[in-house]
């Protein structure tokens, strides 16, 4: 019994010092992604912020085995299901900065500083801030993130033992988000890159490089194949988002392709999917490309590089990564596309760090050659904090109009079921009608406007889809609902058209034995 409590105790102790060692390896990262993470989301792990599915899913996961996220489900034991933004937020945030430091070992970036900007760019991306506005998911999608970066990690180990707790990483994460699978094959395109910018042969890179797309294929079929098991098990069929946004036809590769590339190109020529939000963040973003592109001739130029065939290699897994990050774009319908989906897009600050890293081991030789690699560097790297600093403005003003709009809508509801309750004919079997659509405030359109691409932070409104669950939760009025159909009908009587528009007077009344309210 003793020898047994003392092995416990050794793998314990074990444990902490690897993790204290690996901690204070990575503590520049550890320690900027804390400080950003909470300049960006404090204000969202102390509110209660809401946008429709955060109202709709306040005690649960959502959609998880008919949507093909059956490891989501399994989480309920790990991540219950009650949507709590102080623990889910911190636990997200450990869970995300674990993941930066997997990457950063993946890819060898020892640069003190370029391991902040990194962890600040990772840490604070349009996808992540759009992931807290359903924070019931937020932790359980942090952890297919860390898994879709494992994978990565153990499949580029010497061993190619490793291929299997990399195939259960990758497995896992699908499971629970399906989108971060363009997280996996970005960051071992990157590997790839690296590699070559290491000296290592192109043969071989381009023999790892066919072993990494088997992974990933073999990966989506062993998903696919345990979904169907997962299926017939429960009974449960895909719901009609699943089935209607994941298709793939061989014909229409060529065609998806072009759709990875052309989206790719407009993150950067709007604000497109909401990745790049501001004008601002766009022209840093044009200079760290310029950047990249001029510590990559510097690199070839410091190097003198002849290796024809490497170089070739090199532009073209340079050439590949905007189709790694959208790789969803080839199994996935476009309009399934939205912010979340698109996290890969980091591999883009990640691209550059590794060029830097690899011009910062390089002795310039020549004033030239100094001066450009210098000023390269301080583009990269001073474009990278004008990134990150936009970013935590767009967070705190995302979560600004979320909450705005909360109030709004808290204020708007609590007169209304004022009003329902002192309408003449209104019972406990009364129906609820609310036909028509909320204008939105005029400081809505004017100032939050530019937030619209994002996905996640709209927020909530009286013409949610949830507000049936937001009167019960929110203001403790429960109230049955008129069906579409019957609203449909209503619309069309000559009592509807007659009606005036809410909060004025003749805008509410009994049409049958449902209470009708007109917005518009």
């Amino acid at each position: 019994m003793e020898q047994n409590s003392s092995s416990h105790i050794f793998i314990l102790d074990t444990a902490a010092h690897w993790l204290g060692k690996r901690m204070r390896e990575y503590s520049a990262p550890i320690l900027a992604s804390a400080i950003f993470g909470m300049l960006a989301y404090l204000f969202a792990f102390t509110n209660k912020l809401m946008n429709h599915d955060e109202v709709f899913c306040l005690f649960s996961k959502g959609a998880t085995v008919d949507s093909g996220r059956w490891g989501l489900g399994l989480l309920d034991s790990v991540f219950p299901n009650y949507s709590m933004p102080w623990l889910y937020g911190i636990l997200t945030l450990a869970l995300m900065t674990a993941a930066i430091c997997v990457i950063l070992h993946l890819l060898s970036i020892r640069s003190r500083l370029l391991q902040v900007l990194l962890a600040g760019c990772v840490i604070v991306f349009p996808s992540l801030i759009g992931t807290f506005g359903y924070m019931f998911t937020s932790s359980s999608y942090a952890l297919s993130f860390l898994l879709a970066a494992l994978a990565a990690w153990f499949l580029a180990r010497p061993s190619r033992w490793y291929v299997l707790p990399a195939l259960g990483c990758m497995v896992l994460s699908l499971s629970i988000y399906q989108s971060y699978v363009a997280v996996t094959a970005s960051l071992l395109v990157l590997v790839l890159i690296h590699r070559l910018l290491r000296d290592e042969k192109a043969a071989a890179v381009l023999r790892e490089g066919l072993y990494f797309v088997a992974f990933l294929l073999v990966s989506l079929v062993l998903y696919y194949l345990a979904t169907g098991i997962v299926l017939r098990i429960t009974g449960t069929q895909f719901n009609a988002y699943a089935s209607d946004s994941v298709t793939f036809r061989l014909s229409e590769l060529p065609e998806r392709i072009g759709l990875a590339y052309s989206s790719f190109q407009r993150f950067f020529a709007e604000s497109y999917r909401g990745l790049i939000p501001t004008a601002l963040s766009r022209l840093a973003h044009w200079v760290c490309l310029g950047g990249a592109g001029i510590l990559l001739a510097v690199w070839c130029c410091l190097r003198k590089e002849k290796n024809v065939p490497r170089l070739l290699l090199l532009l073209f897994l340079i050439a590949i990564v905007p189709l790694a990050v959208n790789c969803m774009y080839l199994i996935t319908t476009a309009d399934s596309i939205h912010t979340l989906v698109l996290y890969g897009f980091v591999a883009v600050y990640l691209l550059a760090a590794i060029l830097a890293e690899a011009c910062l081991s390089l002795t310039a030789v020549g004033r030239m050659s100094a001066l450009l690699r210098r000023t390269a560097l301080n583009a990269v790297t001073l474009a990278m904090a004008v990134i990150l600093v936009s970013n935590l403005y767009v967070a705190n003003e995302a979560y600004l109009g979320m909450y705005l709009r909360y109030e709004n809508a808290y204020a708007f509801y609590t007169t209304l079921v004022s009003d329902i309750k002192l309408t003449p004919g209104f019972d406990e079997t009364t129906k609820l009608a609310i036909i028509g659509h909320w204008e939105k405030p005029a400081y809505d359109v004017e100032r939050f406007e530019f937030l619209k691409p994002l996905a996640g932070v709209q927020g909530f409104s009286p013409n949610s889809y949830s507000r049936q669950r937001f009167l019960e939760y929110y203001l403790g009025f429960s109230i049955s609902f008129a069906t579409d159909e019957e609203c449909r009908e209503i619309q069309e009587t000559p009592e509807f058209a007659e009606m005036a528009v809410y909060p004025y007077y003749g805008s509410m009344g009994m049409i049958g034995d449902i209470l009708v309210v007109k917005l518009s």
